[in-house]
């Protein structure tokens, strides 16, 4: 036992030093804030396994698998103290003692729900073959180790009481495993034989087990844990803000991921879960966040000998000479990567692979890193960004419109202007859509009809608004973006206040200029109250501020925006609102809510071309069709231009149309 051990001990030692040097060599992170809530996350999702009952049935059965590795961790430290002494136990688990009923009851039914675990497990990939499954080796041999373990346990279990002519209620597994060995009347010597094989075989297992750990996805088994602790705790919609004057550009090579980016790697189960509603996977893209995570890990134990040699502290040239040793991350004209440059590209940061995944793997920050260091260093990004950058520098929008007209949609409507100094309570953020884009100017338009209605006293900045930087940011233009958040924030903190002295809510009806406003301005010092307009709707309503008398007689399908429901949680809000229109039905998506599918936009790629696999937007109309329902309401300037293109693309302009929600309620409204 002690040559096992010594020789175990010293190879997983090595192993973990040289994978757990890497997190030393690579970008710092703060993740030792904010304690108290990070242990609560670490009880609910990790040692709780929260996510994993998202997806019922497998996650039941990985309960099971879990549960007996917590349980048998005691008893395999008892079969290893019985190497050294046969009657070796631990405190208050030998015969007699208080907890040995109770412990050994757990110990039998949780592995027999571990062998219910394995047998489902094969069966899944061998028969089901589930798409978002990996293929592999290594999952039937982990499988087979599993439930070696908990069979050799039993077994040696079953000879002892074989031996001393006698079961155990307390051990109901093991007890019917010394009943099938009884009637075959073997030897003392046989029994003898056949326990010391299964003691032997289950601790050599433990420790093969162990060292293989590192080599694989059941990695995860040991990272995934400190993973969960160590999760992001900013909101999902929140991206790191980059300290440009410290020349800080984003992620070209292996030494600029972060060490928590690493410890992502090692956590990836390949479960892929964040695949099943990936927008990008679903429609033939060359993304998908299990291969990235793999393809990133691999790459980082390739050049491990060069980054346990980075010296510590090194900067300026010392770090630049060093750095030009590894090979870039990303591909493109200028040089070869390990990652596709259409990869980087193709990701509408919809976020849901981070919702889904159980270890809570940081996916699109390391994206959008990328797309930083391309943009910002190596101008190495698709030409129709060009013009986007262009038109936000120039004109503070997206489509380079004269900055001077940003307020005419609202021509003939009498709203007041926020610089007039009129008494007011809400300030209306109509951004880009809004105040230029002909589709959108009609809600622009409609909630003005509701504000007046409800008696709501607001006013707009008109032309002293500019964008949010939300395509900017997204695109990787994190230099712009910062440019046009810092003038945001001065005018804002003028109209609606500042720190203390804040007196003024701020509505958006844009997701992606909500989400900015209220959870990256934070990071510049800019703190607002913000409100999407369907959460004012539906408190509107709620309060019978205005009450909806014209019936909407159409039955109705909610698409619900990813920078709304699932970066903010807002999933309700809407519902609320249409629910209360009188005659509307609402009809749900397969795909609502939490598992609602993007329409293509985020990430920038509202102003890209979609030129690989089907179209993200037409894939989200097909579903909305499947419903019956004759009006897609969306809640997003961005989710009605893609449903509307989808639609005519489809050739559904006949049956179906799309429609904000404040369409909806202004038009139920009298007057």
């Amino acid at each position: 036992m002690s040559l096992l051990l010594l020789v175990a001990g010293a190879f997983f030692s090595w192993t973990l030093w040289q994978r757990f040097g890497l997190l030393f060599k690579l970008r710092g992170e703060n993740r030792f804030d904010r304690i108290g809530e990070r242990l609560g996350a670490l009880v609910k999702f990790g040692l709780g396994q929260r996510r994993m009952i998202d997806d019922p049935l497998p996650g039941l059965m990985h309960i099971f698998v879990y549960a007996a590795f917590m349980v048998l961790t005691l008893r395999t430290l008892t079969m290893f103290g019985i190497g050294f002494s046969r009657g070796f136990h631990l405190p208050l688990l030998g015969p007699g003692e208080a907890l040995f009923g109770p412990y050994y009851l757990a110990r039998d039914v949780v592995a027999v729900l571990a062998l219910i675990g394995c047998g489902y497990f094969v069966f899944n990939r061998a028969v089901l073959k589930p798409d978002r499954v990996t293929r592999s080796w290594e999952a039937y041999f982990i499988l087979a180790m599993i439930a070696g373990l908990m069979v050799t346990d039993l077994v040696f279990e079953g000879t002892q009481m074989v031996a001393a002519g006698r079961t155990d209620p307390w051990r109901p597994a093991a007890s019917l495993v010394a009943r099938l060995l009884l009637p075959l009347g073997l030897s003392a010597g046989t029994l003898l034989l056949l326990g010391t094989a299964c003691f032997w075989a289950h601790v050599t297992q433990v420790l093969v087990f162990g060292n293989f750990l590192p080599y694989g996805k059941h990695f995860h088994i040991i990272t995934g844990l400190p993973n969960v602790f160590f999760q992001r705790l900013t909101p999902s919609g929140s991206l790191r803000k980059l300290d440009l004057e410290a020349e800080e550009f984003g992620t070209a090579k292996a030494p600029d991921l972060s060490w928590k980016q690493l410890l992502d790697t090692y956590s990836c189960t390949e479960c892929g879960r964040c695949e099943t509603h990936c927008p990008t996977y679903q429609t033939g893209k060359p993304l998908t966040h299990k291969q990235l995570n793999q393809t990133i890990k691999h790459h980082l134990l390739d050049q491990t000998p060069g980054l346990l040699s980075l010296r510590a502290g090194a900067t300026g040239d010392a770090r630049t000479t060093a750095l030009e040793a590894f090979p870039y991350l990303v591909a493109n004209s200028a040089h070869d990567g390990v990652i596709a440059e259409e990869t980087i590209w193709a990701c509408t940061t919809c976020g849901w692979c981070e919702s889904a995944c159980p270890v809570f793997i940081e996916n699109v920050p390391r994206i959008i890193d990328m797309r930083r260091h391309a943009v910002m260093v190596e101008a190495a990004f698709p030409a129709e960004a060009t013009r986007v950058f262009d038109g936000m520098e120039r004109q503070g929008n997206p489509w380079g419109l004269d900055a001077s007209t940003r307020g005419d949609w609202a021509e003939g409507l009498e709203v007041p202007l926020a610089a007039a100094g009129e008494d007011y309570d809400y300030l209306f953020w109509v951004g880009c859509a809004g105040s230029y884009d002909d589709r959108q100017k009609k809600v622009s338009r409609a909630l003005v009809k509701i504000f007046k209605a409800a008696g709501i006293k607001f006013a707009i900045l008109g032309k002293q608004e500019s964008c949010s930087g939300d395509p900017a940011r997204r695109l990787g233009n994190e230099y712009l973006y910062q440019t046009l958040a810092k003038a945001n924030i001065e005018t804002l903190e003028k109209v609606v206040g500042k720190g203390a002295q804040k007196k003024r809510r701020v509505i958006a009806q844009c997701p992606h200029c909500f989400n900015t406003l209220k959870n990256e301005y934070s990071q510049f010092d800019g703190h607002f109250e913000l409100v999407h307009h369907t959460q004012l709707l539906a408190e509107l309503l709620h309060d019978q501020k205005i009450t909806p008398k014209i019936s909407f007689d159409e039955q109705v399908t909610y698409h619900d925006s990813c920078y709304l429901g699932r970066h903010n949680g807002i999933y309700e809000s809407p519902r609320e609102a249409l629910a209360k229109v009188p005659k509307l039905k609402i009809l749900e998506m397969p795909r609502n809510r939490k598992e609602g599918f993007c329409c293509g936009a985020g990430g920038g790629r509202m102003w890209l071309d979609e030129k690989i696999g089907t179209r993200i937007n037409q894939n989200r109309v097909d579903e909305a069709a499947t419903t019956g329902a004759q009006v897609v309401a969306a809640a997003c300037p961005f989710c009605i231009t893609m449903m509307r293109d989808g639609i005519n693309e489809t050739g559904r302009a006949e049956t179906l149309r799309v429609m904000d929600i404040a369409e909806i309620v202004a038009g139920s409204l009298e007057g």
